[in-house]
């Protein structure tokens, strides 16, 4: 991957000051939530001040600023992880454990974040199709 997703995603690896054991952790943790559609746990595994930047090329239906703050990045996250139609897979983004969205076998998003100790930090989302290519289910 290249240009802007390309360092949002090797910034979300190099920022975290969390173990490599830790970040997995979380990462499990969110899939967890999201499967159980655990809105308030999800609320809690989120810094109070996380930001979350969405890629959608334009393509997709994407914020057009990065959504700052646990109320808002929450709320879209929830949107997109506990709606019962999604699957969700982790999977190695950028050397570091992420999430793989996927509907009706069609990979949609991949999702990239910061942990710091049990709560995420920053958060990136590619949701750009032209972008996903190179991801299957």
């Amino acid at each position: 991957m290249t240009g802007r997703l390309g360092s949002w995603l090797h910034r979300s690896a190099r920022r975290s000051s969390t173990n490599a054991a830790q970040h997995e952790r979380v990462v499990r943790a969110l899939v967890a939530v999201a499967e159980q559609a655990d809105s308030r746990g999800l609320t809690r595994m989120l810094h109070p001040g996380v930001v979350l930047t969405v890629d959608g090329g334009g393509v997709v239906a994407a914020p057009a600023a990065a959504l700052e703050g646990a109320p808002d990045v929450g709320g879209y996250l929830r949107g997109l992880l506990l709606d019962g139609v999604v699957s969700l897979r982790v999977e190695s983004v950028n050397g570091v454990p992420g999430i793989v969205v996927s509907e009706e076998g069609r990979v949609t998003g991949v999702l990239s974040v910061c942990v710091r100790g049990r709560l995420i930090l920053e958060a990136w989302l590619v949701s750009n199709p032209e972008k996903l290519t190179r991801w299957s289910c």
